[in-house]
């Protein structure tokens, strides 16, 4: 609900809150003053001010924006923006769920300048009207009000009036609006004419009559004309009489607020006379003699204005005397010229019910002010902005007399005791301090002592007999009875921090949060302030190092990085800061900071805008001694430089980052990244734990990482990168049995440091395997990998993708070497795990089982296969290698690698049951069969294998004219043979057999199939199908074979076989073989329709059957 000019306890609470919220709007007026219209979304927010003056006249102008997205308020005829148009303006204050509005005044548009979808105006009151201001209602001719002309009005109420209401050349009238006349004004009339010459502005008439009188005239916030007389000769001092309209307190201004002014030319003493030529003159001298007042004749003699006496006409004086006139007269000026000499300005929170000529009640210990009552001379109100600018002057320095002080009454004859327990307190010197009882009637009020009274470093309040608490400085009312007041002591929050001063200095302090506070300086000086807002010190300080301690009540330490200066605080002990979470910004962007200790027993940092973020020198940290969780690590020690290393202690854990997507509610733990942007220049060791999975950043300076969370039963989880940034410095990176890299990728890629990695099976979530590339590209000689507790993977240790990939100077297989035990478990080397390592001459499989992996190894000249291992299916593209060996009492049964090497004799371990590998092997000459295989499809594209052996002991492979068969299937044929003779009985060729480039002649016999890939040479002169005899017909049986498709890559010339002798492929009685040919482009030859004799066409494979020829 919308509320205007409602001052209550809860508006004047709300006015003494830290944070506020604020609104402006602005009513389109008619020239009735009728609102005709309402501008608020589009006032800018960050242009505009109102400026209130106590001057005669004039008193008020605005300059403010707004934003026109459609032009509507661009200066034209029908704009509220033209000549004369008129606007008011609000400034309101959100109270609970209520807004309190406050008029600021009428304006009149002097000046519109559009720009951009922005209009600026410019405004002043409606006295602009009057002055000249917006050049109305000049007179034509010259004006005059007269003493005697009643057409004129003598009457100064109906003058005022009449006045308002001419016309202004359109038919409206000037003012429409009733002003507000002090009603002294409606039986005063004119005592002199007032004359206004020619090209004047009636304006003029108001002030001539304001300075006859001693009075002010002026618009008020509501643009309503006030005439308000300043004297009254019964009560000269009453402006002591107005109730303050807001009390100031060292909580909302301190002196480093407060700006003093003093001008010298000031004027204490005024003689007004009158001017008359004949009869009685009269004459009246107003001094400066209050006692209070900086510029009293008795403090600096006597001064006074510049030309001496200053003449005012008599006039009639049936009304008035001459004297009271003049007296009147020399009253009002010298208060005037007292406001311009003595004053204070300061700026504070907007507080839109103030107003010039108001008054404030100000306490400030620095320069005296016990309640000190000031009257408002200006403000200045920026509406972009959450402070206004105040101009006022103390009312103990205005030249009034000293008689009528005191804001007090009694309202009894009883009286009551108020005594003091000081409970402790002592003086600046550390004496016991006591103060006297006080003894009052009920209902007067006193302030209460304790300015002068201290107890260490604690906060001072009074608690009385009814439990009421108040701050020393406050004005107590007296109860009805004996009261007595206890002093308690607080302990605040404390900040000892010392500056190192290169020459003599004033340093500036500010308390750490909004709250009472206390500074105490290095030679013993104690500064408090009792106030809610932000206190400022200033100290000055010779040239060395200075500590200074601060204390806040409140523990939300909002300003904490506002209250020590940047460049020269070298450290901060927040020792006794007993605040146990920490949601504020705290100890960022110190650029010369070296020591840093946090609050002891702080359990939880969760500000999200930095903690010891940005500081260039940090040498020294000390960290929590309590568990302390650390919700925003990615502002937690970041873009900070770490000089001595850095140790992270065990008592923290980063815990989870979460957000929420906007659009959808769903929660995402993001990953957290520690230290990013920082530079540790030394050892970086960590001992904390984390709760979600980090990439902690190091830099070219760091010289060793330590991971070793030290609790048993928390975790350090990386994942990502691991450890990410600039690794090249690291010499050394240990990752403790207590962390876990199972989902990182990469994390120790791209160093050269020497790691030594911990598995751990014995506790749960810990590091169990090799993660994914994470010796991906290391540059360095030295993996060590240790293990805690027992495998119960049958498999062992898990090695993932890229795990030991790319390494070009590990000079041997890690977790492979002859050092490595069986305790370790490295029973499988996947494949793409271990490859690449380019400074690996020499190598053994150790304990492994399975090696899949450890490939492409370009140097590597000797292998030794241990007796652990049964399946090798790596070793891949090792063209080196020429030196292989199997351990006699091995278990190897399977080959499936060893592909592209420079071994000339392969020896087949008696226990291989398969070998599929050993291909592309360029220098191989001789395979030696052991006795147990039972499956050989490698050795394949070995150019130079003309030799096989086969152990006396094997029953699965035989040699029969060089040839190697597989049973009663051609195995492998030597790489040498051009005519080959495929022994009878064979039923097979198998995949792979004849990869003879060149073959002259390849005789086939009866019964024996082609498998698929059987015959891989480049091209075969002549093949001959073998058939049986048949007797019946006297011919050899038709070749019934169907499947010829492993000739289709082979360049044949002729195909010699037995058939029908039909050649027409579309005859469904023509043959397959003849199919094919035709096909193919195959010379063709039936031998039974021919009547060849195979012999001396193709090699003869001594079947009895071939020899009868037709």
């Amino acid at each position: 609900m919308d509320y205007y000019n409602k001052i209550d306890n809860a508006y004047l609470a709300e006015l003494h809150k830290p944070m506020r919220k604020m609104y402006v709007k602005m009513e389109i007026l008619s020239h009735y003053e009728g609102a005709i219209g309402e501008i608020t979304s589009d006032l800018s927010s960050t242009d505009g001010s109102i400026n209130i003056n106590k001057e005669q006249g004039c008193r008020r102008s605005c300059s403010l924006s707004i934003i026109d997205r459609s032009g509507k308020y661009l200066p034209q005829k029908d704009s509220p923006f033209w000549y004369n148009r008129k606007f008011k303006i609000f400034i309101g204050l959100q109270v609970g769920e209520d807004i309190r509005w406050f008029p600021q005044g009428v304006f009149v548009t002097k000046s519109a300048n559009s720009n951009g979808r922005r209009l600026n105006v410019e405004g002043v009151d409606k006295y602009g009207f009057l002055d000249g201001t917006l050049n109305t209602r000049m007179c034509l001719v010259e004006y005059q009000a007269s003493v005697t002309n009643s057409k004129k009005g003598t009457n100064i109420a109906t003058l005022i009036k009449n006045t308002l209401m001419l016309d202004l050349g359109n038919d409206i009238p000037l003012d429409p609006v009733e002003p507000i006349i002090d009603p002294i004004f409606y039986n005063a009339t004119l005592y002199d004419d007032i004359v206004i010459d020619e090209g004047g502005y009636l304006g003029e008439i108001f002030d001539k009559i304001a300075e006859m009188y001693g009075a002010n005239i002026y618009y008020d916030v509501n643009g309503r004309l006030r005439m308000e007389r300043v004297f009254n000769y019964n009560l000269p001092s009453w402006y002591r009489h107005l109730s303050p309209q807001f009390e100031l307190s060292e909580i909302e201004i301190t002196e480093t607020d407060i700006d003093y002014t003093y001008n010298y030319d000031g004027v204490n003493i005024i003689t007004v006379t009158t001017d008359n030529s004949s009869g009685e003159i009269y004459s009246y001298t107003a001094k400066n003699e209050n006692p209070q007042s900086p510029v009293n004749i008795n403090a600096v003699g006597y001064k006074g204005l510049d030309g001496g006496t200053y003449y005012i006409p008599l006039g009639d004086t049936s009304e008035e005397s001459g004297e009271e006139k003049c007296r009147q007269q020399a009253e009002y000026m010298l208060l005037q010229h007292t406001c311009m000499s003595t004053g204070i300005s300061f700026n504070l929170p907007i507080t839109p019910h103030l107003n010039v000529d108001n008054t404030i009640r100000v306490s400030n210990d620095y320069y005296n002010f016990d309640k000190q009552l000031f009257v408002i001379n200006s403000i200045t109100m920026p509406l972009s902005a959450s402070e206004m600018s105040i101009e006022a002057t103390n009312l103990q320095w205005l030249p009034f007399d000293t008689d009528c002080i005191s804001i007090y009454c009694e309202t009894s004859s009883n009286t009551v005791t108020i005594s003091y327990n000081t409970n402790g307190g002592k003086d600046k010197n550390g004496n016991a301090i006591t103060y006297e009882n006080v003894t009052q009637a009920p209902n007067k009020q006193i302030v209460l002592q304790g300015a002068d009274m201290y107890n260490g470093n604690k906060l001072l309040s009074w608690t009385d007999s009814q439990g009421n608490k108040y701050n020393y400085g406050d004005v107590y009312t007296i109860p009805n009875d004996n009261t007595t007041l206890m002093a308690e002591w607080v302990i605040g929050n404390e900040v000892t921090v010392t500056n190192t001063l290169s020459a003599n200095s004033t340093v500036e302090f500010q308390s750490m949060s909004p709250s009472r506070c206390l500074i105490r300086y290095d030679d013993n000086e104690v500064v408090r302030r009792n106030t809610n807002t932000i206190s400022t010190f200033k100290k000055n300080y010779s040239s060395g190092t200075h500590d200074t301690t601060i204390v806040s009540e409140s523990d939300y330490l909002t300003n904490f990085d506002n209250a020590f200066d940047k460049e020269t605080t070298t450290k901060i002990d927040c020792s006794k800061v007993k605040i146990t979470d920490l949601n504020t910004p705290m100890g960022n962007e110190f650029e010369n900071m070296t020591d840093f200790v946090f609050p002891a027993n702080l359990t939880g940092i969760s500000a999200s805008e930095g903690v010891l973020s940005g500081c260039k020198k940090l040498t020294n940290i000390t960290f929590p001694t309590a568990y302390c969780y650390i919700s925003h690590p990615e502002s937690f020690l970041a873009n900070s430089t770490f000089t001595n290393g850095l140790e992270l202690p065990y008592t923290l854990n980063f815990v989870p980052m979460v957000s929420v997507d906007e659009q959808t509610g769903i929660e995402e733990i993001k990953r957290n990244e520690i230290l990013k942007g920082s530079h540790v220049i030394g050892k970086l060791i960590i001992y904390s734990t984390s709760s979600n999975k980090c990439i902690v950043y190091v830099n070219k300076e760091t010289t060793s990482l330590n991971l070793y969370p030290a609790i048993a039963n928390k975790r350090f989880y990386l994942m990502g990168k691991g450890v990410d940034g600039d690794l090249s410095g690291l010499s050394y990176i240990q990752i403790g049995r207590y962390a876990n890299i199972n989902e990182t990728d990469g994390f120790a890629s791209n160093t050269a440091a020497s790691i030594q990695l911990d598995l751990n099976y014995a506790a749960k979530d810990c590091t169990t395997k090799i993660p994914k590339n994470a010796f991906n590209g290391y540059k360095g000689k030295s993996i060590s990998v240790g293990y805690v507790g027992t495998v119960t993977d049958s498999s062992g240790i898990e090695l993932c993708e890229g795990a030991f990939c790319n390494m070009p100077n590990m000079t041997a297989l890690p977790m492979i070497s002859p050092s490595c035990t069986p305790t370790q478990y490295l029973k499988v080397v996947p494949v793409n795990c271990m490859n690449n390592l380019p400074s690996l001459t020499s190598a053994t499989t150790g304990y492994v089982v399975d090696v899949e992996g450890c490939n492409d190894m370009p140097n590597l000249t000797t292998l030794r296969v241990e007796s652990s291992c049964e399946i090798m299916n790596g070793f891949n593209n090792c063209p080196k290698l020429r030196s292989l060996s199997f351990v006699s009492d091995g278990k190897v049964k399977e080959i499936g690698g060893l592909n592209n090497n420079a071994i000339t004799t392969f020896y087949i371990p008696n226990t291989a049951l398969s070998v599929s590998g050993v291909n592309n092997c360029s220098a191989l000459t001789t395979v030696v069969i052991g006795t147990s295989l039972t499956s050989f499809t490698g050795f394949n594209n070995c150019p130079k294998l003309n030799k096989f052996t086969v152990n006396s002991a094997n029953t699965t492979f035989k040699v029969i004219n060089d040839n190697l068969y597989q049973g009663n299937k051609l195995c492998r044929v030597p790489m040498n043979k051009g005519y080959i003779v495929v022994e009878n009985g064979t039923t097979e060729i198998m995949s792979n057999a004849i990869q003879v480039t060149f073959v002259n002649n390849i005789s086939i016999p009866n019964g024996c199939t082609l498998a698929s890939g059987s015959i891989k040479s480049q091209s075969v002169g002549q093949i001959i199908f073998h058939t049986s005899f048949n007797a019946e017909t006297g011919k050899y049986n038709n070749l019934t074979m169907t499947d010829f498709s492993t000739l289709d890559n082979v360049q044949v010339g002729t195909i010699f076989t037995y058939g029908n002798g039909i050649t027409d492929i579309t005859d469904e009685n023509c043959l397959p073989v003849v199919k094919y040919c035709v096909e193919h482009n195959i010379n063709y030859i039936d031998m039974n329709e021919t009547n060849t004799n195979a012999r001396g066409v193709v090699g003869i494979s001594g079947n009895a059957e071939l020899d009868g020829d037709n």
